[in-house]
């Protein structure tokens, strides 16, 4: 692609694209938006606003696929349509970048880096966690040794979340499960980019129909690979999120032999020294890492942000670091898929799995189509979240 600016076609014009089009706006100078497919005239306005009046919006992704102009696409649909659209995008030849989770199991992954592979295109996902300044600041904690032999992860989501029957994901065809496959995801996939590989789960889940079909309350247990035990849970009826005295939207702590560390939303990156430390921890994190957490410097960049810049750098040919491929990512929906296989069998589930065709359980046919975008995902309290 050289060094022209990389012409992008956003697919999909509902509540994520408030996240992603900034990204593209930043990186005007390695990329342009050129056309937004969203068939719901009623979004079109809040669209405008933000992609700029001279951005054409048509109303079937299938129009921006066939336009010659378009190198790459950014997937933004529905988690049931993430498939469709990948194969129809390979199959016109253009990247991808496609929104978490990557699909609904690891038949649909597989079906999509296949498409990607035969077509000589990416497929990219964004997982922007990995691109999140102070979560890159406590993967270089982690990755610096000074913790010693890690024994313990945990890792929540918290939020305030109802989704009406007349939303997609208010349907586990829709959303691909529940809240453990829609943002847990966030967490599983955090969790192996920071500690490995899972080597086996155990899952318990409450639902309540009113709220919505699948599961609004998570709680996985894993053990690693490298041994360790990993706790990760969400929950999508709390405001635990809010307020003046509130606890956390998300939490990650790690606890080693030598030393701990930990994320919060809105506080920052922090780290603790069990001594004695060798000097050259003293010397980055100070003697007062002996006596209690201190705060480790993090970039400012948000991480919807940073994806999209490597990923446009990545397509224009220049150095980059695109640290969430369709193949890493799968297994993060692996790791979510055998935690349902969990729940369902009331067994511990080892990893890997075998892939299973979706089976639909029923989703209102409206909610379906191959043109139906992302709406406004949740009914959702904002409170200290990103969305």
């Amino acid at each position: 692609m050289g060094t022209d600016k990389v012409r992008v076609a956003i697919l999909g014009g509902g509540g994520i694209i408030g996240a992603h089009l900034p990204g593209f706006l930043r990186a005007a100078d390695k990329c342009q938006v050129v056309v937004v497919a969203e068939p719901h005239a009623e979004r079109h306005a809040a669209i405008r606003n933000l992609a700029g009046f001279e951005v054409p919006i048509v109303g079937d992704y299938r129009e921006a696929l066939a336009m010659a102009e378009v190198d790459a696409v950014d997937i933004v649909l529905p988690h049931h349509l993430h498939l469709p659209a990948t194969l129809a995008a390979a199959k016109a030849g253009k990247h991808v970048l496609v929104e978490k989770v990557m699909a609904r199991n690891i038949w649909e992954c597989d079906q999509m880096i296949a498409a990607c592979d035969a077509a000589g295109v990416t497929l990219t996902v964004c997982h922007d966690r990995r691109y999140h300044g102070e979560w890159m600041a406590l993967k270089q904690v982690i990755d610096s040794g000074v913790l010693g032999e890690i024994f313990f992860w945990k890792l929540d989501h918290n939020q305030d979340v109802t989704m009406p029957p007349g939303s997609w994901a208010h349907w586990r065809d829709g959303i691909g499960g529940g809240a453990i496959m829609s943002c847990l995801t966030h967490q599983i996939d955090g969790l192996r980019w920071y500690g490995g590989e899972v080597d086996s789960v155990v899952c318990m889940t409450g639902a309540r129909p009113e709220r919505m079909q699948g599961e609004f309350l998570g709680v996985v247990t894993a053990r690693m690979k490298s041994g360790a035990i990993a706790e990760l849970s969400i929950n999508w009826w709390t405001r635990s999120n809010r307020g003046e005295n509130r606890l956390w939207y998300e939490m990650v702590q790690v606890c080693g032999t030598r030393g701990e560390a930990y994320r919060v939303d809105g506080r920052g990156t922090f780290v603790r020294l069990h001594g004695p430390a060798d000097e050259a921890a003293l010397a980055t994190y100070g003697r007062a890492a002996l006596d209690g957490f201190v705060p480790v410097p993090a970039g400012s960049w948000g991480g919807h942000e940073r994806c999209i810049a490597e990923w446009t750098a990545m397509l224009r040919g220049e150095p980059a670091a695109i640290l969430t491929s369709g193949r890493e990512c799968r297994g993060t929906v692996e790791v979510a898929e055998a935690a349902y296989r969990s729940m369902e069998s009331g067994r511990r589930i080892s990893l890997p799995i075998r892939p299973r065709r979706w089976k639909p359980v029923g989703m209102p046919a409206e909610l379906t189509g191959l043109t139906v975008t992302r709406g406004p995902k949740y009914h959702v309290d904002r409170g200290a979240g990103d969305r």
